[in-house]
Protein backbone atom coordinates (compact mmCIF):
# COMPACT_ATOMS: atom_id res chain seq x y z
CA UNK A 1 0.00 0.00 0.00
CA UNK A 2 3.09 2.58 -0.08
CA UNK A 3 2.80 3.03 -3.59
CA UNK A 4 -1.26 4.07 -2.91
CA UNK A 5 -2.33 7.26 -1.07
CA UNK A 6 -5.40 7.61 0.45
CA UNK A 7 -7.55 10.24 0.96
CA UNK A 8 -8.44 9.24 4.43
CA UNK A 9 -7.16 7.02 7.02
CA UNK A 10 -8.59 6.50 10.19
CA UNK A 11 -7.69 4.65 12.90
CA UNK A 12 -9.76 3.23 15.39
CA UNK A 13 -13.05 0.86 14.64
CA UNK A 14 -15.11 2.64 17.77
CA UNK A 15 -18.19 4.38 17.06
CA UNK A 16 -16.43 8.18 15.98
CA UNK A 17 -14.13 5.93 13.37
CA UNK A 18 -16.97 4.03 11.52
CA UNK A 19 -18.84 6.97 11.45
CA UNK A 20 -16.83 9.44 10.04
CA UNK A 21 -16.19 6.68 7.40
CA UNK A 22 -19.60 6.17 6.78
CA UNK A 23 -19.97 10.14 6.43
CA UNK A 24 -16.79 11.14 4.18
CA UNK A 25 -18.41 8.05 1.62
CA UNK A 26 -22.34 9.00 2.22
CA UNK A 27 -24.63 9.96 -0.51
CA UNK A 28 -24.22 13.98 0.86
CA UNK A 29 -20.47 13.92 0.70
CA UNK A 30 -18.51 16.44 -1.79
CA UNK A 31 -16.25 14.38 -3.99
CA UNK A 32 -12.29 15.16 -4.63
CA UNK A 33 -13.29 15.48 -8.73
CA UNK A 34 -16.42 14.51 -11.35
CA UNK A 35 -17.59 11.24 -10.26
CA UNK A 36 -14.67 9.70 -7.93
CA UNK A 37 -15.31 9.11 -4.23
CA UNK A 38 -12.84 9.32 -1.58
CA UNK A 39 -10.71 6.17 -0.64
CA UNK A 40 -11.27 5.83 2.84
CA UNK A 41 -9.25 2.71 4.70
CA UNK A 42 -10.31 1.83 8.69
CA UNK A 43 -7.50 0.90 10.66
CA UNK A 44 -8.32 -0.93 13.99
CA UNK A 45 -5.87 -2.91 16.18
CA UNK A 46 -8.35 -5.35 17.36
CA UNK A 47 -10.45 -7.96 15.72
CA UNK A 48 -13.72 -6.04 16.08
CA UNK A 49 -15.25 -2.72 15.61
CA UNK A 50 -17.11 -0.70 18.31
CA UNK A 51 -14.83 -0.04 20.65
CA UNK A 52 -16.09 0.84 23.65
CA UNK A 53 -19.26 -0.60 22.92
CA UNK A 54 -19.72 -4.28 23.63
CA UNK A 55 -22.59 -6.25 23.64
CA UNK A 56 -22.76 -9.97 24.75
CA UNK A 57 -25.32 -13.01 24.95
CA UNK A 58 -25.14 -15.02 28.06
CA UNK A 59 -26.13 -18.81 27.85
CA UNK A 60 -29.56 -19.92 27.63
CA UNK A 61 -30.83 -16.76 27.14
CA UNK A 62 -30.69 -15.80 22.54
CA UNK A 63 -32.99 -13.04 23.05
CA UNK A 64 -31.22 -11.40 25.53
CA UNK A 65 -28.62 -8.75 25.03
CA UNK A 66 -25.95 -7.60 27.96
CA UNK A 67 -23.80 -4.36 27.40
CA UNK A 68 -20.41 -4.62 28.89
CA UNK A 69 -20.27 -0.91 27.58
CA UNK A 70 -21.85 1.59 26.63
CA UNK A 71 -25.82 0.88 27.19
CA UNK A 72 -28.09 3.33 26.40
CA UNK A 73 -28.86 7.12 24.90
CA UNK A 74 -30.85 9.94 25.75
CA UNK A 75 -33.62 11.68 24.13
CA UNK A 76 -32.02 14.85 24.07
CA UNK A 77 -29.40 13.33 22.55
CA UNK A 78 -30.24 14.61 19.02
CA UNK A 79 -27.02 12.80 16.43
CA UNK A 80 -27.15 9.62 18.03
CA UNK A 81 -31.10 9.35 18.75
CA UNK A 82 -31.62 10.83 15.13
CA UNK A 83 -28.92 8.14 13.63
CA UNK A 84 -30.05 4.85 15.38
CA UNK A 85 -33.97 5.94 14.50
CA UNK A 86 -34.00 7.67 11.32
CA UNK A 87 -31.25 6.24 9.87
CA UNK A 88 -30.10 2.97 10.70
CA UNK A 89 -33.75 2.12 11.75
CA UNK A 90 -32.81 -0.33 14.86
CA UNK A 91 -34.96 -1.61 17.54
CA UNK A 92 -34.74 0.32 20.28
CA UNK A 93 -36.68 -0.13 24.09
CA UNK A 94 -37.06 1.72 27.01
CA UNK A 95 -34.12 2.08 29.47
CA UNK A 96 -35.99 2.81 33.04
CA UNK A 97 -33.26 3.65 35.70
CA UNK A 98 -34.35 4.80 39.54
CA UNK A 99 -38.05 3.37 39.98
CA UNK A 100 -39.44 4.67 43.02
CA UNK A 101 -39.95 1.10 44.66
CA UNK A 102 -36.21 -0.06 43.85
CA UNK A 103 -33.90 -0.60 46.33
CA UNK A 104 -31.16 2.04 47.83
CA UNK A 105 -28.68 0.67 50.07
CA UNK A 106 -27.09 2.77 52.25
CA UNK A 107 -24.25 2.64 55.28
CA UNK A 108 -25.94 -0.63 55.84
CA UNK A 109 -29.35 0.53 55.77
CA UNK A 110 -32.08 -0.83 53.70
CA UNK A 111 -34.68 1.45 52.47
CA UNK A 112 -36.22 1.94 48.94
CA UNK A 113 -35.88 5.62 47.06
CA UNK A 114 -39.33 6.54 48.09
CA UNK A 115 -37.75 6.64 51.31
CA UNK A 116 -35.04 8.82 50.47
CA UNK A 117 -37.04 11.65 51.58
CA UNK A 118 -37.98 10.53 55.42
CA UNK A 119 -35.14 12.17 57.31
CA UNK A 120 -35.95 9.54 60.09
CA UNK A 121 -35.18 6.71 57.91
CA UNK A 122 -31.92 8.60 56.17
CA UNK A 123 -28.61 7.27 57.87
CA UNK A 124 -27.26 11.36 57.24
CA UNK A 125 -27.49 13.81 59.56
CA UNK A 126 -28.56 16.56 57.53
CA UNK A 127 -28.77 20.26 58.32
CA UNK A 128 -32.62 21.87 58.89
CA UNK A 129 -32.32 23.38 54.75
CA UNK A 130 -31.53 19.88 53.32
CA UNK A 131 -34.35 18.10 55.18
CA UNK A 132 -37.02 16.42 53.23
CA UNK A 133 -35.75 17.33 50.10
CA UNK A 134 -34.67 13.73 47.95
CA UNK A 135 -31.42 13.52 46.41
CA UNK A 136 -31.91 14.89 43.03
CA UNK A 137 -33.53 17.35 44.46
CA UNK A 138 -30.46 18.40 46.56
CA UNK A 139 -28.03 18.41 43.61
CA UNK A 140 -30.62 20.90 41.69
CA UNK A 141 -30.42 22.74 45.32
CA UNK A 142 -26.56 22.93 45.48
CA UNK A 143 -26.57 24.34 41.61
CA UNK A 144 -29.24 26.71 41.80
CA UNK A 145 -26.95 28.34 45.08
CA UNK A 146 -24.04 28.49 42.88
CA UNK A 147 -25.51 29.61 39.73
CA UNK A 148 -28.97 30.81 40.18
CA UNK A 149 -30.95 30.21 37.40
CA UNK A 150 -29.01 27.51 36.06
CA UNK A 151 -32.23 25.15 34.95
CA UNK A 152 -33.99 27.59 32.99
CA UNK A 153 -31.00 28.47 30.58
CA UNK A 154 -30.81 27.38 27.12
CA UNK A 155 -27.91 26.10 25.77
CA UNK A 156 -26.77 29.15 24.47
CA UNK A 157 -27.10 30.72 27.67
CA UNK A 158 -25.07 28.19 29.82
CA UNK A 159 -22.15 28.56 26.91
CA UNK A 160 -22.38 32.74 28.00
CA UNK A 161 -21.80 31.50 32.00
CA UNK A 162 -19.40 29.18 31.12
CA UNK A 163 -17.23 31.71 29.68
CA UNK A 164 -18.30 34.36 31.89
CA UNK A 165 -19.22 33.70 34.88
CA UNK A 166 -16.64 33.99 37.80
CA UNK A 167 -16.74 32.89 41.56
CA UNK A 168 -14.51 34.60 43.67
CA UNK A 169 -13.25 35.66 40.70
CA UNK A 170 -12.65 32.20 38.87
CA UNK A 171 -14.07 30.89 36.17
CA UNK A 172 -16.52 27.80 36.13
CA UNK A 173 -14.11 25.75 34.49
CA UNK A 174 -11.07 27.15 36.75
CA UNK A 175 -12.69 25.35 39.79
CA UNK A 176 -13.47 22.11 41.12
CA UNK A 177 -16.69 19.91 40.84
CA UNK A 178 -16.77 19.05 44.40
CA UNK A 179 -14.86 22.51 46.20
CA UNK A 180 -17.82 24.38 45.10
CA UNK A 181 -20.72 22.04 45.98
CA UNK A 182 -19.06 21.46 49.25
CA UNK A 183 -19.52 25.76 49.88
CA UNK A 184 -23.93 25.01 49.16
CA UNK A 185 -24.54 21.47 51.09
CA UNK A 186 -23.59 20.06 54.25
CA UNK A 187 -21.19 17.20 53.81
CA UNK A 188 -24.09 14.40 54.48
CA UNK A 189 -25.59 15.91 51.98
CA UNK A 190 -23.02 15.80 49.70
CA UNK A 191 -22.52 11.96 50.47
CA UNK A 192 -26.01 11.24 50.34
CA UNK A 193 -26.11 12.67 46.91
CA UNK A 194 -23.25 10.69 45.94
CA UNK A 195 -23.90 7.36 47.81
CA UNK A 196 -27.55 7.18 45.94
CA UNK A 197 -26.61 8.02 42.61
CA UNK A 198 -24.35 5.13 42.54
CA UNK A 199 -22.14 6.94 40.57
CA UNK A 200 -18.95 8.47 42.73
CA UNK A 201 -17.26 10.34 39.94
CA UNK A 202 -19.65 13.14 38.68
CA UNK A 203 -19.44 14.65 42.07
CA UNK A 204 -15.78 14.32 42.31
CA UNK A 205 -13.30 17.47 41.89
CA UNK A 206 -13.21 17.79 37.65
CA UNK A 207 -14.39 20.62 35.42
CA UNK A 208 -17.25 22.69 37.47
CA UNK A 209 -18.36 23.89 34.29
CA UNK A 210 -18.67 21.01 32.44
CA UNK A 211 -19.96 18.94 35.44
CA UNK A 212 -22.94 21.76 35.75
CA UNK A 213 -22.99 21.09 32.31
CA UNK A 214 -23.58 17.40 32.32
CA UNK A 215 -26.15 17.43 35.58
CA UNK A 216 -28.62 19.89 34.15
CA UNK A 217 -28.51 18.05 31.04
CA UNK A 218 -27.82 14.46 31.25
CA UNK A 219 -30.17 14.83 34.68
CA UNK A 220 -32.72 16.92 33.88
CA UNK A 221 -36.73 16.52 34.19
CA UNK A 222 -38.85 15.07 31.50
CA UNK A 223 -35.70 12.88 30.27
CA UNK A 224 -35.89 9.48 28.71
CA UNK A 225 -33.44 6.88 28.61
CA UNK A 226 -33.38 4.32 25.51
CA UNK A 227 -31.31 1.06 25.21
CA UNK A 228 -31.07 -0.99 21.76
CA UNK A 229 -32.61 -4.41 21.60
CA UNK A 230 -30.10 -6.31 19.63
CA UNK A 231 -27.23 -4.01 21.56
CA UNK A 232 -25.51 -0.55 21.25
CA UNK A 233 -22.77 -2.48 19.12
CA UNK A 234 -25.03 -3.01 16.53
CA UNK A 235 -24.64 0.54 15.63
CA UNK A 236 -21.16 0.86 14.60
CA UNK A 237 -21.55 -2.50 13.08
CA UNK A 238 -24.57 -1.14 10.90
CA UNK A 239 -21.84 1.72 9.89
CA UNK A 240 -18.97 -0.46 9.35
CA UNK A 241 -21.48 -2.43 6.54
CA UNK A 242 -22.49 0.89 5.33
CA UNK A 243 -19.00 2.40 5.20
CA UNK A 244 -17.73 -1.12 3.13
CA UNK A 245 -20.77 -0.92 0.78
CA UNK A 246 -19.82 2.42 0.14
CA UNK A 247 -16.38 1.19 -0.76
CA UNK A 248 -14.69 2.09 2.50
CA UNK A 249 -12.34 -0.54 3.46
CA UNK A 250 -11.78 -2.02 7.15
CA UNK A 251 -8.25 -3.57 8.18
CA UNK A 252 -8.85 -5.40 11.61
CA UNK A 253 -5.10 -6.56 13.59
CA UNK A 254 -3.94 -3.26 12.47
CA UNK A 255 -2.21 -0.99 15.02
CA UNK A 256 -0.97 2.24 14.67
CA UNK A 257 2.96 2.54 15.92
CA UNK A 258 3.51 6.17 14.89
CA UNK A 259 2.92 8.89 11.76
CA UNK A 260 4.48 11.86 10.69
CA UNK A 261 4.07 14.76 8.25
CA UNK A 262 5.19 13.61 4.64
CA UNK A 263 5.55 14.60 1.24
CA UNK A 264 3.20 12.64 -0.92
CA UNK A 265 4.29 12.03 -4.33
CA UNK A 266 2.55 14.48 -5.56
CA UNK A 267 4.38 17.26 -3.92
CA UNK A 268 1.49 17.96 -1.31
CA UNK A 269 1.60 17.05 2.03
CA UNK A 270 0.36 14.19 3.85
CA UNK A 271 0.79 11.83 6.62
CA UNK A 272 2.43 8.35 6.18
CA UNK A 273 1.78 5.97 8.98
CA UNK A 274 3.50 3.03 10.22
CA UNK A 275 1.51 -0.04 11.15
CA UNK A 276 2.57 -3.13 12.62
CA UNK A 277 0.00 -6.06 11.33
CA UNK A 278 -0.60 -9.32 10.92
CA UNK A 279 1.75 -9.84 8.00
CA UNK A 280 4.19 -7.51 9.68
CA UNK A 281 4.97 -3.81 9.64
CA UNK A 282 3.51 -1.41 6.98
CA UNK A 283 3.37 1.88 5.56
CA UNK A 284 0.13 3.98 4.63
CA UNK A 285 0.23 7.64 2.80
CA UNK A 286 -2.74 9.39 3.45
CA UNK A 287 -3.85 13.24 2.42
CA UNK A 288 -5.57 13.22 5.71
CA UNK A 289 -5.21 10.71 9.11
CA UNK A 290 -8.09 10.99 11.50
CA UNK A 291 -7.36 9.52 14.95
CA UNK A 292 -10.60 8.34 16.58
CA UNK A 293 -8.78 7.83 20.17
CA UNK A 294 -9.14 8.53 23.45
CA UNK A 295 -6.26 10.37 25.60
CA UNK A 296 -4.91 6.47 26.64
CA UNK A 297 -4.68 5.45 23.10
CA UNK A 298 -2.73 8.75 21.69
CA UNK A 299 -0.51 7.99 24.31
CA UNK A 300 0.44 4.65 23.65
CA UNK A 301 1.80 6.06 20.27
CA UNK A 302 4.99 6.49 19.46
CA UNK A 303 5.57 10.02 21.21
CA UNK A 304 7.21 11.39 17.82
CA UNK A 305 6.16 13.55 14.72
CA UNK A 306 4.11 16.24 13.85
CA UNK A 307 2.03 15.67 16.73
CA UNK A 308 3.11 13.57 19.80
CA UNK A 309 7.08 15.04 19.83
CA UNK A 310 7.50 16.10 23.52
CA UNK A 311 8.84 19.03 22.12
CA UNK A 312 5.05 20.12 20.76
CA UNK A 313 4.03 20.68 24.32
CA UNK A 314 0.85 22.71 23.22
CA UNK A 315 -0.33 19.70 21.57
CA UNK A 316 0.16 17.46 24.78
CA UNK A 317 -1.16 19.85 26.77
CA UNK A 318 -4.17 19.37 25.00
CA UNK A 319 -4.09 15.74 25.18
CA UNK A 320 -3.89 16.33 29.15
CA UNK A 321 -6.81 18.34 29.44
CA UNK A 322 -9.07 14.91 30.02
CA UNK A 323 -9.22 12.77 32.34
CA UNK A 324 -10.03 8.57 32.01
CA UNK A 325 -12.40 7.75 34.32
CA UNK A 326 -12.49 3.81 35.32
CA UNK A 327 -15.69 1.63 34.83
CA UNK A 328 -16.34 -1.95 35.95
CA UNK A 329 -18.92 -4.09 34.93
CA UNK A 330 -20.46 -7.74 35.68
CA UNK A 331 -22.86 -9.53 34.43
CA UNK A 332 -24.67 -12.59 36.39
CA UNK A 333 -27.02 -14.92 34.88
CA UNK A 334 -29.12 -16.93 37.22
CA UNK A 335 -31.95 -19.03 36.50
CA UNK A 336 -34.83 -17.75 38.32
CA UNK A 337 -35.22 -13.81 38.82
CA UNK A 338 -35.05 -14.54 42.44
CA UNK A 339 -34.82 -10.37 43.47
CA UNK A 340 -38.20 -10.30 42.24
CA UNK A 341 -39.37 -11.84 45.71
CA UNK A 342 -38.08 -8.31 47.10
CA UNK A 343 -40.32 -6.37 44.67
CA UNK A 344 -37.90 -5.11 42.19
CA UNK A 345 -38.61 -6.13 38.54
CA UNK A 346 -37.07 -3.44 36.38
CA UNK A 347 -34.51 -0.09 36.86
CA UNK A 348 -31.60 -0.35 39.32
CA UNK A 349 -31.06 -0.36 42.90
CA UNK A 350 -27.78 1.65 44.46
CA UNK A 351 -25.69 0.94 47.65
CA UNK A 352 -22.21 1.68 49.26
CA UNK A 353 -21.35 -1.77 48.83
CA UNK A 354 -18.60 -2.15 45.86
CA UNK A 355 -21.42 -3.13 43.98
CA UNK A 356 -22.53 0.39 43.56
CA UNK A 357 -25.09 -0.37 40.79
CA UNK A 358 -27.20 -3.11 39.92
CA UNK A 359 -29.67 -3.28 37.08
CA UNK A 360 -32.34 -5.62 36.90
CA UNK A 361 -31.67 -6.70 32.76
CA UNK A 362 -33.62 -9.15 32.03
CA UNK A 363 -35.98 -12.42 31.68
CA UNK A 364 -34.95 -14.90 28.78
CA UNK A 365 -39.31 -16.21 28.76
CA UNK A 366 -40.30 -12.66 28.46
CA UNK A 367 -38.94 -11.67 25.85
CA UNK A 368 -40.71 -11.53 22.05
CA UNK A 369 -40.10 -15.05 20.44
CA UNK A 370 -38.56 -16.49 23.34
CA UNK A 371 -40.10 -19.75 24.98
CA UNK A 372 -42.06 -18.42 28.03
CA UNK A 373 -40.84 -21.51 30.41
CA UNK A 374 -37.32 -19.98 30.02
CA UNK A 375 -36.69 -18.04 33.57
CA UNK A 376 -33.23 -17.59 32.91
CA UNK A 377 -32.83 -14.11 34.19
CA UNK A 378 -29.18 -11.87 34.29
CA UNK A 379 -28.38 -8.36 35.79
CA UNK A 380 -25.89 -5.76 35.48
CA UNK A 381 -24.92 -7.16 38.90
CA UNK A 382 -21.82 -4.67 39.40
CA UNK A 383 -21.60 -1.09 37.86
CA UNK A 384 -19.02 1.14 39.59
CA UNK A 385 -16.73 3.94 38.73
CA UNK A 386 -13.40 5.34 40.49
CA UNK A 387 -12.23 3.80 43.70
CA UNK A 388 -14.89 0.51 43.15
CA UNK A 389 -13.03 -0.53 40.38
CA UNK A 390 -9.92 -1.06 42.11
CA UNK A 391 -11.85 -3.40 44.84
CA UNK A 392 -12.84 -5.83 41.48
CA UNK A 393 -9.54 -5.37 39.65
CA UNK A 394 -8.03 -7.12 43.11
CA UNK A 395 -10.58 -10.58 42.57
CA UNK A 396 -9.42 -10.53 38.36
CA UNK A 397 -6.36 -12.49 38.27
CA UNK A 398 -8.22 -15.87 39.78
CA UNK A 399 -8.86 -19.32 38.75
CA UNK A 400 -12.22 -18.97 35.84
CA UNK A 401 -15.21 -19.25 36.59
CA UNK A 402 -16.95 -22.35 35.76
CA UNK A 403 -20.73 -23.26 36.71
CA UNK A 404 -19.69 -26.81 38.81
CA UNK A 405 -18.44 -24.31 40.86
CA UNK A 406 -22.12 -23.77 42.24
CA UNK A 407 -24.14 -26.72 42.63
CA UNK A 408 -27.60 -26.23 41.22
CA UNK A 409 -30.46 -27.79 39.69
CA UNK A 410 -30.41 -28.56 36.16
CA UNK A 411 -31.77 -26.33 33.54
CA UNK A 412 -32.41 -27.83 30.16
CA UNK A 413 -32.47 -23.64 28.67
CA UNK A 414 -29.22 -23.57 29.52
CA UNK A 415 -25.61 -24.47 28.60
CA UNK A 416 -22.98 -23.52 30.63
CA UNK A 417 -20.22 -22.53 29.62
CA UNK A 418 -22.51 -21.27 26.58
CA UNK A 419 -22.96 -18.01 25.34
CA UNK A 420 -21.95 -16.08 22.59
CA UNK A 421 -18.41 -15.71 21.45
CA UNK A 422 -17.92 -12.22 23.44
CA UNK A 423 -19.46 -13.74 26.55
CA UNK A 424 -16.97 -16.57 26.21
CA UNK A 425 -14.00 -13.86 26.24
CA UNK A 426 -15.23 -12.25 29.02
CA UNK A 427 -15.27 -14.54 31.83
CA UNK A 428 -15.44 -13.61 34.89
CA UNK A 429 -13.20 -15.27 37.37
CA UNK A 430 -14.67 -17.52 39.83
CA UNK A 431 -13.67 -14.98 42.98
CA UNK A 432 -15.44 -11.94 41.41
CA UNK A 433 -18.40 -14.17 40.49
CA UNK A 434 -18.74 -15.75 44.50
CA UNK A 435 -18.31 -11.55 45.89
CA UNK A 436 -20.40 -10.37 43.18
CA UNK A 437 -23.19 -13.25 44.89
CA UNK A 438 -22.41 -12.28 48.23
CA UNK A 439 -23.07 -8.29 47.65
CA UNK A 440 -26.19 -9.20 45.76
CA UNK A 441 -27.50 -11.03 48.39
CA UNK A 442 -26.46 -8.26 51.05
CA UNK A 443 -27.99 -5.41 48.73
CA UNK A 444 -31.50 -7.07 48.75
CA UNK A 445 -31.56 -8.38 52.21
CA UNK A 446 -32.21 -12.01 51.29
CA UNK A 447 -30.30 -15.10 52.87
CA UNK A 448 -30.37 -17.23 49.98
CA UNK A 449 -30.69 -17.31 46.32
CA UNK A 450 -29.86 -19.38 43.38
CA UNK A 451 -26.27 -19.33 42.39
CA UNK A 452 -25.42 -17.65 39.39
CA UNK A 453 -24.66 -20.21 35.92
CA UNK A 454 -22.79 -17.80 33.97
CA UNK A 455 -21.30 -14.44 34.49
CA UNK A 456 -19.13 -11.98 32.72
CA UNK A 457 -16.58 -8.95 33.27
CA UNK A 458 -15.03 -5.47 31.91
CA UNK A 459 -12.63 -3.53 33.03
CA UNK A 460 -12.04 -0.32 31.07
CA UNK A 461 -9.45 0.79 32.66
CA UNK A 462 -7.20 -1.40 31.15
CA UNK A 463 -5.16 -0.18 27.96
CA UNK A 464 -5.72 1.06 25.39
CA UNK A 465 -8.92 2.71 26.56
CA UNK A 466 -7.81 3.48 30.08
CA UNK A 467 -11.20 4.53 31.27
CA UNK A 468 -14.82 3.85 29.97
CA UNK A 469 -15.50 7.49 29.88
CA UNK A 470 -13.53 10.89 30.21
CA UNK A 471 -14.36 13.98 32.12
CA UNK A 472 -12.66 17.48 31.84
CA UNK A 473 -9.58 18.44 33.78
CA UNK A 474 -9.94 21.58 35.91
CA UNK A 475 -8.53 24.79 34.78
CA UNK A 476 -9.06 23.44 30.70
CA UNK A 477 -12.13 25.75 28.81
CA UNK A 478 -13.71 22.71 26.66
CA UNK A 479 -15.16 24.92 24.65
CA UNK A 480 -12.01 26.32 23.36
CA UNK A 481 -10.24 23.08 24.07
CA UNK A 482 -12.77 20.82 21.57
CA UNK A 483 -11.65 22.79 18.05
CA UNK A 484 -8.61 23.06 18.91
CA UNK A 485 -8.11 19.48 19.18
CA UNK A 486 -10.01 18.32 16.31
CA UNK A 487 -7.03 19.58 14.58
CA UNK A 488 -4.24 20.20 17.01
CA UNK A 489 -1.72 21.18 15.02
CA UNK A 490 -2.97 23.57 12.37
CA UNK A 491 -0.94 22.98 9.37
CA UNK A 492 -1.05 19.19 9.68
CA UNK A 493 -4.04 17.69 8.30
CA UNK A 494 -4.32 15.23 11.47
CA UNK A 495 -7.90 15.33 13.33
CA UNK A 496 -8.66 13.69 16.81
CA UNK A 497 -12.05 12.97 17.32
CA UNK A 498 -14.37 10.93 19.78
CA UNK A 499 -15.94 10.96 23.22
CA UNK A 500 -12.82 11.86 25.01
CA UNK A 501 -12.56 15.77 23.95
CA UNK A 502 -16.80 16.48 23.14
CA UNK A 503 -18.76 18.37 25.26
CA UNK A 504 -21.12 15.14 25.74
CA UNK A 505 -18.25 13.04 27.79
CA UNK A 506 -19.19 9.41 28.43
CA UNK A 507 -21.93 9.42 25.60
CA UNK A 508 -21.96 8.09 21.95
CA UNK A 509 -23.33 11.38 21.36
CA UNK A 510 -20.07 12.85 22.42
CA UNK A 511 -18.34 10.94 19.78
CA UNK A 512 -20.81 11.61 16.80
CA UNK A 513 -20.66 15.58 18.10
CA UNK A 514 -16.93 15.77 17.15
CA UNK A 515 -16.90 13.74 14.15
CA UNK A 516 -19.41 16.59 12.98
CA UNK A 517 -17.36 19.08 14.02
CA UNK A 518 -14.13 17.59 11.92
CA UNK A 519 -16.45 16.97 9.26
CA UNK A 520 -17.87 20.20 8.67
CA UNK A 521 -14.87 22.26 9.80
CA UNK A 522 -12.74 20.16 7.30
CA UNK A 523 -14.26 18.29 4.97
CA UNK A 524 -16.70 20.58 3.75
CA UNK A 525 -19.74 18.37 4.47
CA UNK A 526 -22.93 19.78 4.92
CA UNK A 527 -25.14 18.82 8.55
CA UNK A 528 -26.75 15.75 8.07
CA UNK A 529 -29.99 15.89 6.57
CA UNK A 530 -31.53 13.06 8.68
CA UNK A 531 -31.24 15.06 12.35
CA UNK A 532 -34.57 15.79 14.24
CA UNK A 533 -35.53 17.51 17.34
CA UNK A 534 -36.76 15.32 19.67
CA UNK A 535 -40.54 14.63 19.24
CA UNK A 536 -41.42 16.43 23.08
CA UNK A 537 -38.95 18.56 24.74
CA UNK A 538 -38.01 17.84 28.30
CA UNK A 539 -39.97 18.95 30.91
CA UNK A 540 -39.06 22.57 32.23
CA UNK A 541 -37.14 22.08 35.90
CA UNK A 542 -38.56 23.01 38.56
Amino acid sequence: MTNDVLDVAIVGGGVAGVYSGWRLLGADAPTPEPRARRQVALFEMSDRVGGRLLSVKPPGMSHVTCELGGMRYISTHTLCRSLVENVLKLGIHDFPTSIPGNICYLRNKRLRFTDLTDTTKLPYHLEDAEVGLDPGTLLLFALRQLVPGIDKLSDAQFDDVYRNFTIDGRHLYELGFWNLLLRVVSGEAYELIQDSSGYYSITTNWNAGDALRMCIGDFAPGITYHGLNDGFESVPRALRDRFIKAGGSVHSGHRLESFDRTSLPDGTTGVRLELVTPAGKQTVLARHLVLAMPRRSLQLLSQTGCLLDPKHKDVHNLIDSVEGIPLFKVFMAYRTPWWETVGVTAGRSTTTLPLRQCYYWGVEGRQPGAHPDNQNAVVLASYEDVGETYFWSGLESTASFHPDHFADQPNRFASAPGGDDAWQRYKAPRLMVEETHRQLLSLHGVRYAPTPYAAAYRNWREDPFGGGVHFWNIGYNSMDCIPRMVQPVPDAPVYVVGEAYSQTQGWVEGALETSEIMLQSHFGLQKPSWVTPPATAPAPNT
